[in-house]
Parts: C-alpha cells; sequence; structure tokens
C-alpha cells in the first residue's frame, strides 16, 4: 500500500501542493512565513522519496536497446505504435522512473529547498 503511494508521481505532486498551501495557511493564519520554511522542509523530503522511486518500486531503470526493426528503443512507446504492439507495463513504470529521477525529484528538491531557504525573509515584506 505505501509502496502504490510513494511510487505515484501524481499523489506526489498533489502532495507537495497541498504541504504547500498548508504551510501558507498556518503563516498567514499565524503571521509568520517561518511556517512555510518548516514545510518546506517537508517539501525536500518528498522530493527525495520521489528520486528514489526506482529502490521503493525494486524496479531498476532499464538500459536502452535499439530495435533493428524500428531503429528506436524498446523502452521508447512509438517503438510499439510502430510494430502494432501493446504498449508493455514495464516500459510505462520505467518512463514513469525516469521522469521521478530524472527531473521530477529534482524539481522538488529544488523547490522545498528554495522555500525553506527564503520563505522566513517574506516577514520583512508582508508583516
Amino acid at each position: 500500500m505505501a509502496r502504490q503511494i510513494f511510487t505515484n508521481n501524481r499523489v506526489m505532486i498533489l502532495l507537495s501542493v497541498l504541504i504547500f498551501v498548508i504551510g501558507m495557511w498556518f503563516s498567514l493564519k499565524y503571521g509568520n512565513f517561518q511556517w512555510l520554511s518548516r514545510f518546506g522542509a517537508i517539501i525536500i523530503c518528498i522530493g527525495i522519496i520521489v528520486i528514489n522511486r526506482p529502490a521503493i518500486s525494486r524496479i531498476d531503470i532499464k538500459n536502452h536497446i535499439i530495435s533493428s526493426e524500428t531503429g528506436l528503443s524498446y523502452l521508447d512507446t512509438e517503438h510499439y505504435k510502430k510494430t502494432g504492439e501493446p504498449i508493455p507495463e514495464w516500459v510505462i513504470e520505467d518512463q514513469r522512473s525516469r521522469t521521478a529521477v530524472g527531473w521530477l525529484g529534482p524539481l522538488l528538491c529544488f523547490i522545498g529547498t528554495f522555500t525553506n531557504g527564503f520563505s522566513d525573509l517574506l516577514n520583512i515584506f508582508v508583516f
């Protein structure tokens, strides 16, 4: 159950947005943006979980093997469209892991770090 939640990229994005909104709400309610800074640290943790998607799902990212028939990788959905075969589930999972490791997890870590590091400076301008 937890593995399915932690490996679902959409759920982790929604969770990060929800945590950011809760942090903003606490900050505005209590008049101190250190609350948002604290919630930014949680977003960093979510980013780290997303980056570790292959380890959590226990499915390694596959190597590209180019098909002589289509000239495309077996990990490319276009290969299966050209051959008329259904796209295997392992290809979709590999793409999700590549997304998580390649840009989604690092982006969440960056947003969380930026929020954690600089949100308390909003106290100077807002309150």
